[in-house]
This record gives structure tokens, sequence and C-alpha cells, in this order.
């Protein structure tokens, strides 16, 4: 068996994935609250105004959060793959 120097990188994020798990904790909490806020409309309860405006602040966070994400991973035809470090990473271990 070879040895090899290969050494495992982790991807790295650039600080986008703690933004999808706010957005998608935002998406079940507005699902919740939208929940609670219909029981409250048809029982006629004082407090379904609040719900009703929790819940849409609360989806329209997740997805503002989301858009965010998708802003910062999406790659065009024009915007290199890859960042510098990454290439330099590649160039000295592969083609160094």
């Amino acid at each position: 068996m070879m040895a090899t120097t290969h050494v495992v990188h982790r991807h790295e994020s650039h600080g986008n994935h703690p933004m999808s798990i706010v957005a998608f904790c935002a998406t079940l909490a507005g699902i919740g609250c939208a929940g609670v806020w219909l029981v409250a409309l048809a029982s006629g309860h004082e407090a379904s105004m609040a719900l009703g405006v929790a819940a849409l602040v609360l989806f329209i966070g997740a997805i503002t959060a989301f858009r965010m994400v998708a802003t910062h991973s999406s790659h065009g035809p024009i915007q290199p793959e890859n960042t510098e470090i990454e290439a330099r990473r590649y160039l000295d271990e592969y083609r160094g």
C-alpha cells in the first residue's frame, strides 16, 4: 500500500450556513405562528392581529435570509467558481 500525502480539507462555507439555519428556524416558527393565528382568528381572540403580524414578519425574514444565502452561494458564468485561496491551495497541493 502506498503512502499518500493528501490532506483532507474541509469545504469553506464563507459564512453562509448559519444564515440558512436562521432562515429555516424562522420558517418553522412562522408556520407555527400562522397555525396559532388561524385558531385565534377563528375563535375571535384579541391576539389574532399580533399573531398574524408575527407570522408575516417571520415569513418575510425567512424569505430575505434564504435570498441572501442564494445570492452569496450561487456562481454565475463570469464569477469564478473558486476563491483565490482555494485556487492557490489546489495549485500548491496537486500541481506544485
